[in-house]
């Protein structure tokens, strides 16, 4: 099959979006079908390159494109991508469409009667409705755009579809996945180079967290708690690793300011610049505990990717990270937005380090089999067979 991926952000840029996106892309390349990405160029990259066979073709939606005199700066910003898809995709080379966000479905939806092939949506807004005329933009997208399919990458995600109006005969869970090869224990010179690039010495417990920075991710009860960690653990370090990409700079700034008003600023450390694409293989094995302390997740990509390292996991027991916790043995579940709870599990796994190795291993066991990379790929082959075959017959 022919496919492409419309998805505003796609590797080098770094989340957990981007990481499902290439994981489903490359997956499918293995299974000897074409895949081809529409995304965003940013300063640095280039036109087209190809990535694991992935052909990814980068356009440049910057705000000189929308002050040129012979445009209509509103018509550029809503459709101006139109062009470029129009020149790239043509109905004899794409036998799905296949988008990753709303604003993808949008764009889809607009293009696929043109190409005459099925349109497969999957939806990676963890609170669409926070956002402005989120409620009724998100009942638009799933009650009325004319996708033929939706593909929710956990339980959460197939919840919120039915809940804002999709057609259940439309809607199919194919759980995101992880290629666990890239994970698991580093070799000792990843992590000393890890070590040095978190900016920990030797010896020093690493309590890791890995998310953008936005509320919901909790990195401000993860510096609250480490108030409390620092009196049993007086060496432990605390390393926020994220970017800013899809994400607030204002909290980010919010966190710097608790760090400082908490004296922590040896204890707590910011690393918001790149790392290379697949390289937190290093960052996940240097780690002593990973927390996830998510006020909400769609599922949680960075925390199925600790536990694929083999590190104690402590997550929030919220939508999303639940089917991870539930599905994982030897996690370690805590309430969220209780720094209390989430520094006595901290503690709890530093005081006894083989007890935290035990329950790593036994929820990395689990991990491998629950979240496959292969067994998402499946999935998703599934639906698009199926919609070739009933357009074949049609």
């Amino acid at each position: 099959m022919k496919i492409w991926f419309l998805t505003p952000t796609f590797p080098p840029v770094r989340g957990g979006s981007e990481t499902q996106a290439f994981t489903l892309a490359s997956g499918l390349v293995r299974e000897g079908h074409s895949v081809s990405v529409l995304t965003e160029r940013y300063p640095g990259s280039e036109p087209f390159e190809e990535q694991a066979g992935v052909r990814v073709h980068r356009v440049r939606t910057d705000p000189e494109r929308w002050q040129s005199p012979d445009c209509v700066p509103w018509e550029e910003r809503v459709f101006g991508l139109l062009r470029d898809a129009q020149a790239l995709i043509t109905p004899d080379a794409v036998d799905i469409l296949q988008t990753f966000c709303q604003v993808g479905a949008v764009l889809g939806a607009m293009m696929k009667s043109s190409l005459r092939c099925p349109l497969v949506v999957t939806m990676n807004e963890t609170t669409p409705q926070t956002d402005p005329f989120g409620s009724a933009r998100t009942r638009l997208v799933y009650g009325h755009l004319p996708y033929d399919a939706v593909v929710a990458g956990s339980a959460a995600y197939l919840g919120q579809a039915l809940d804002h109006g999709a057609d259940p005969d439309r809607v199919h869970l194919a759980r995101y996945g992880i290629d666990s090869d890239l994970y698991g224990a580093g070799d000792e010179q990843e992590i000393h180079r890890a070590r040095v690039w978190l900016g920990v010495a030797p010896g020093e417990p690493v309590i890791l967290l890995v998310g953008r920075f936005k509320e919901r991710k909790g990195q401000r009860e993860l510096v609250r708690a480490m108030a409390r960690v620092t009196r049993r653990h007086p060496r432990a370090r605390a390393v926020l690793v994220g970017s800013l990409n899809s994400a607030s700079v204002a909290y980010l700034r919010q966190v710097e300011q608790d760090i400082a008003d908490a004296g922590l600023s040896e204890h707590v450390l910011l690393r918001t610049s790149a790392l290379p694409f697949g390289s937190l293989r290093g960052v996940y094995a240097a780690a002593s505990v990973v927390v996830q302390p998510s006020h909400s997740e769609g599922l949680g990509l960075s925390a199925i990717e600790a536990i694929a390292a083999g590190r104690p996991l402590v997550a929030t027991a919220v939508s999303g990270l639940s089917e991870v916790l539930e599905s994982c043995p030897g996690t370690v579940a805590v309430p969220p937005k209780d720094p209390e709870a989430l520094a006595e599990a901290i503690c709890a796994l530093l005081d006894d380090p083989r007890a935290a190795d035990d329950g790593a291993r036994r929820a990395q066991a689990a991990v491998r089999r629950e979240f496959d990379a292969r067994d998402m790929v499946s999935g998703y082959l599934k639906v698009y067979e199926r919609l070739r075959a009933a357009g074949d017959a049609a």
